[in-house]
């Protein structure tokens, strides 16, 4: 048998994007070639098609993409053409999200190539959190995208599914949500896999201690998309009462999205100036530098698959903090490796972050566990191993004389 091959196919993928999926793609890329794997990214994001090498076992081809929603649908039927012709070269096609693979699970079919899917979120869900949090934390565009293209996402993400030989969920609470959304699923079609990071690559990035902040000025750091899905104003509510008991801690803000107009009012008319800074984006080595000067990490999200951010502030060694939902009680164990504070509850977030900055041994222990747990759990070099594990069973099962009745 020749070198397996592996086409990941994610409209999303550095460096024109780096959100959660396109992290995921990326890492899960380099990961696969470390192991010999020959993998073909193809992306979207490009005037024209255009590969670039990466490495010997890795080749990014970028294809034409409209840039306005539905990008992933356009994504597809741009490319219809291209899209044949590439998978064609492939032993397994791996959509890293379903809703840029209704196509592909068509062509995969029609080639007779067997097809994984990866899922991060369900929209229903999604939408059902949108309508229940605040208004005033709202965009126009979250208003379109969560609503207006609900009915698109909804359909297009059970169409890959559906036609999906395996799917790959990031969390076991996505997964229930999954089949509520979209039916049950033959057990043997469905696997976890959580999120990795490399704790090494993160371990390596330094920082300057003479700029990191002390006990006497403590520095709380919040970093992500600005939309409302990331409950950054539940902290910054939060952040104002706590300024009353610590009025010397301060608040760094790493990112950018359609809430960054709201965010800023909000400091100006609270009077957080001299405590909020908003940076937008910032390069990778530079924020892992920033989380780890920091005292304490917030990721107050809604809704999450399983995320990467999190992931990385526990391999940086900080004390943790978010909201008790079920995807965060998957990693975070009160206490131990985290906090949880009653989810959408202002109050006790700032008694969270409060007990944190009180207490530094807790914040110590917290911070010890954090980066064990990660290490042992999360590390990519464990987590390609159940990618090839979840290849292998499909190729072996597309070999199988039932696969071809």
């Amino acid at each position: 048998m020749g070198q397996l091959r592996v086409a990941l196919v994610s409209e999303e993928f550095p460096p024109f994007e780096f959100g959660g999926i396109a992290r995921v793609c990326y890492d899960l890329a380099k990961s696969l070639s470390k192991k010999g794997i020959f993998v073909t990214v193809i992306s979207g994001k490009s005037k024209k098609m255009a590969t670039e090498k990466l490495n010997d076992s890795l080749e990014v081809i970028r294809l034409p993409c409209l840039d306005f929603p539905p990008r992933f649908i356009w994504f597809q039927l741009q490319n219809f053409r291209s899209l044949t012709r590439l998978l064609q070269g492939c032993d397994i096609v791996h959509a890293v999200n379903p809703q840029t693979s209704a196509i592909c699970a068509y062509l995969s079919s029609k080639l007779r190539k067997p097809m994984v899917t990866s899922i991060h979120d369900v929209p229903l869900y999604i939408l059902k959190m949108f309508a229940s949090s605040p208004f005033s934390h709202w965009s126009f565009g979250d208003f379109v995208y969560n609503v207006l293209e609900y009915p698109v996402n909804h359909i297009v993400t059970k169409i890959g599914l559906r036609h999906s030989n395996h799917i790959i969920s990031c969390s076991l609470t996505l997964l229930s949500e999954m089949k509520k959304a979209y039916g049950d699923f033959d057990p043997s079609r469905t696997s976890v896999v959580y999120n990795g990071i490399d704790p090494d690559n993160i371990e390596r990035i330094g920082y300057n201690v003479t700029k990191t902040l002390g006990d006497s000025d403590p520095c709380i750091v919040f970093y992500g998309r600005l939309h409302w899905q990331k409950g950054l104003m539940y902290l910054l509510k939060a952040f104002t009462i706590l300024r009353d008991d610590y009025p010397e801690v301060k608040l760094k803000i790493f990112g950018k999205g359609p809430l960054a107009p709201h965010v800023k009012k909000f400091v100006s008319g609270a009077g957080l100036k001299d405590n909020v800074y908003v940076h937008g984006h910032v390069p990778y080595r530079q924020l892992i530098t920033e989380i780890k000067g920091a005292t304490i990490v917030v990721l107050p999200s809604l809704y999450e698959g399983q995320p990467i951010a999190a992931l990385e502030a526990m391999a940086c060694g900080k004390p943790l903090v978010a909201f008790d939902f079920p995807y965060a009680r998957e990693f975070i164990i009160h206490e131990h490796n985290g906090l949880l504070a009653r989810a959408c509850d202002v109050k006790d977030l700032c008694d969270k972050l409060a007990l944190l900055l009180s207490d530094k041994n807790l914040r110590l222990t917290i911070a010890q566990n954090a980066r064990r747990y990660v290490r042992r759990k999360h590390s990519w070099d464990l987590v390609v191993k159940e990618y090839l594990n979840v290849y292998e069973k499909v190729l072996g099962a597309a070999k199988s004389p039932a696969s071809l009745a």
